[in-house]
């Protein structure tokens, strides 16, 4: 009997210990607090842009701008609200103030605001009306206040950073929850300052006391990141163009530098974080909705094409950021409808996209699970639960995910999500398909984080698998996708020779369509079937179309250069990489111009200047002025003069359109200051418009 007994205690206690669960692996590194894990989850918000700058299509205005120059016809933040929250979008932060200091809020410690313009008798609150419109559509709201403030009398003095900080008490107190409070890089350089028309530098790293920032947010909205390119919640990905580092860790060593103040070494480390650093501070990739790239409304500029859309999508909430996507709200106080339709088409396209996760038709096998338990087991990845994970065993660096199916499947899409709770750990995937008997690659990379989405072509086969490898003491994944989405027509390539013969490089399979002109109808169009000489420039509008499909592109506006085949570059000598076609190349002045011979006299209307293109920012022109000749030697007054706004974040070519068409020959292109006020102009192409 007793024996019996002690044999039934060994076998409770057995069974006991055989029921246990494993312990969860031990967090990796530093981790997300529950707030930024909220953050990672929204993936999709909006960057609402609108003010005083809308109505003079600036991008920073210089702090001078009459405020009764705002009054909107129609100003509707429900429609903001409802058209973003049908495009997918989770939030808006709006620009309350920018740099020339206009506040969309009446504030009490300033009179430029919307309580000094006509709409709504100086009773407005644009701010107060987008609180209510996100609570009504179930948006979180956000709120960028520019540190910089050309208007202010004060900036530049401690009595400025006291009246900052009032504001942001107000920003923080009376309008409900804030999910992030954006801080922008700019700090000082010329500016109106109340009338006084100078330049006004700071100490961007103690001037305004960020400690002190940080804490009143802290203070009054415990909850919300505060974005910067150092952080302290969210991190600038380095980049105006939406773009994530292929590579992307979710922590990164800020080495006790400020917003606005980092380092071009520090600068690269945006898009890719650093592998092991000390801060959970994840990349938000921003960009904008208008193309050319544009923060406010500009007259003619036109939304993204939904294929560049769909290619932003995977450099940035692929990559593991979240995207902030940038709105410029129409003079009217609308989202314009041609805006509005390209977001709800991408929306649509994402869902088409995603609709079917075929992991859910596979048979999983893992070459490791956690104590073998099921609480851990392959199957968590197939569950669509991103809080359900599984997980190996400590000292398991790589394992293997075998994915079978009992018959052929087709699909080109693999999306991978990590249980970041505990961590970042994957440093390294490869994604195979078995053909003939063999394991083929057919995609791969590093990170992974929060989500990474992949495209590839479409392939057909009854059985993947997946090669995960950490440094970690064991691999976390709480999600696999494979869908199969809709292959679309990639936009038309366009190229324009220096002799201004244009043409086109078309995907396999479609059509190309062309017209020339301001506002072509549909009959106006052209099927392209060889170059296009524009040698006198002008603009042309362009589409793709499937050869046997229904699917368009959407139809891009361009506006050609006048050919360039006769100009030469007189002063300074050797700089004809500024004028040779090749964005790559460039030319440095160190007399800070650049005179050009067209070869013969044109009628101009404008003209576009291109930075240098190598990641570099000495030489990168800010202020200019635009001189035309007919002889060369006679330059009269500048012919356009102003600021190229914010083209250090966002190094694109700049056009230019001047208020009456000049006659010259020759050109010259002054830099008065660069970037860095480095002393040298550099410019990669030049190009001349006309009127055709």
């Amino acid at each position: 009997m007793i024996r019996y007994l002690k044999l039934l205690i060994v076998l409770l206690a057995y069974v006991g210990v055989s029921c246990q669960q494993p312990e969860p692996p031990q967090p990796y590194g530093a981790i997300p607090t529950k707030a930024q894990v909220a953050w990672h989850e929204m993936e999709y918000f909006s960057l609402i842009c609108y003010g005083l700058n809308t109505y003079t299509e600036e991008e920073w205005a210089f702090g001078d701008v009459d405020p009764k120059l705002f009054n909107p016809s129609g100003l509707d933040t429900d429609q903001w609200a409802k058209v973003t929250s049908e495009a997918g979008m989770k939030g808006l932060i709006l620009v309350a103030k920018h740099h020339d200091g206009f506040c969309l809020w009446p504030s009490k410690y300033t009179n430029y605001s919307v309580k000094a313009t006509p709409w709504k008798n100086g009773q407005g609150d644009v701010l107060g009306d987008l609180a209510k419109s996100c609570q009504k559509y179930g948006l979180k709201l956000g709120v960028y206040l520019s540190p910089w403030d050309r208007n202010h009398a004060d900036y530049g003095k401690p009595e400025y950073v006291d009246y900052y900080y009032k504001q942001m008490e107000e920003l923080l107190t009376q309008y409900g929850d804030i999910f992030e409070f954006w801080i922008d890089g700019a700090n000082g350089g010329t500016g109106y300052y109340g009338g006084a028309n100078e330049r006004r530098e700071i100490d961007r790293k103690n001037y305004y006391g960020f400690d002190k920032i940080f804490s009143i947010v802290e203070k009054h909205q415990p909850e919300a990141l505060i974005f910067s390119d150092v952080g302290p919640g969210v991190r600038w990905v380095g980049n105006e163009q939406g773009i994530a580092g292929l590579t992307n860790w979710n922590v990164i060593n800020t080495h006790g530098k400020v917003p606005g103040e980092t380092s071009p070494e520090f600068h690269k480390k945006l898009s890719t974080g650093e592998e092991g650093g000390a801060k959970w501070i994840p990349a938000e990739a921003n960009t904008t909705l208008l193309w050319p790239k544009a923060w406010y409304f500009h007259t003619g500029h036109q939304p993204r094409t939904l294929s560049n859309l769909m290619d932003l999508y995977y450099t940035s909430i692929g990559r593991g950021a979240t995207l902030d996507l940038g709105i410029a709200i129409a003079p009217t106080g609308k989202i314009r409808d041609i805006d509005a339709q390209a977001l709800l088409k991408f929306k649509k396209q994402l869902d088409r996209e995603f609709k079917e996760n075929i992991i859910s038709k596979a048979t999983l096998t893992a070459s490791d699970a956690r104590g073998n338990s099921k609480h851990f087991a392959i199957e968590k990845c197939q569950d669509q639960d991103r809080k359900t994970y599984w997980a190996t065993n400590d000292e398991v660096h790589e394992a293997t995910i075998d994915i079978r199916f009992d018959k052929a499947q087709n699909f080109n899409r693999l999306v991978l999500q990590e249980y970041i709770e505990l961590g970042q750990r994957i440093s390294g995937f490869s994604f195979e398909v078995e053909r003939d008997g063999k394991f083929v690659e057919v995609v791969n990379g590093t990170t992974v984080g929060y989500k990474r989405a992949l495209r590839f072509e479409r392939v057909e086969t009854s059985r993947a698998r997946l090669i995960l490898t950490t440094k970690a003491p064991c691999l976390t994944l709480s999600e696999i996708g494979m869908y199969d989405a809709p292959v679309l027509v990639d936009d038309p390539v366009i190229t324009v020779d220096l002799k201004g013969w244009v043409s086109f490089k078309k995907a396999a399979g479609s059509d190309i369509y062309y017209s020339l002109g301001e506002k072509p109808s549909e009959t106006d169009y052209k099927l392209y079937s060889e170059p296009i000489e524009l040698k006198e420039g002008g603009r042309i509008h362009y589409f793709a179309k499937e050869i046997n499909g229904d699917y368009s592109t959407d139809v891009i506006k361009k506006e050609i250069g006048i050919a360039r085949n006769k100009w030469n570059v007189i002063s300074p000598k050797g700089m004809q990489q500024a004028i040779d076609n090749n964005p790559k190349s460039f030319a440095i002045s160190k007399s800070n111009e650049i005179v050009i011979n067209l070869g013969e006299e044109k009628a101009i209307s404008g003209f576009s200047y291109l930075p240098r293109q190598d990641g570099e920012k000495e030489g990168i022109i800010f202020e200019y002025e635009f001189y035309c000749s007919k002889n060369g030697k006679q330059w009269g007054q500048a012919v356009a003069s102003g600021t190229f706004s914010n083209i250090e974040n966002n190094p694109i070519a700049r056009e230019i359109k001047f208020e009456k068409e000049v006659s010259g020959k020759f050109i010259k292109l002054v830099a008065k200051s660069d970037i860095r006020q480095s002393g040298i102009a550099s410019f990669a192409e030049i190009q001349i418009f006309t009127n055709n």
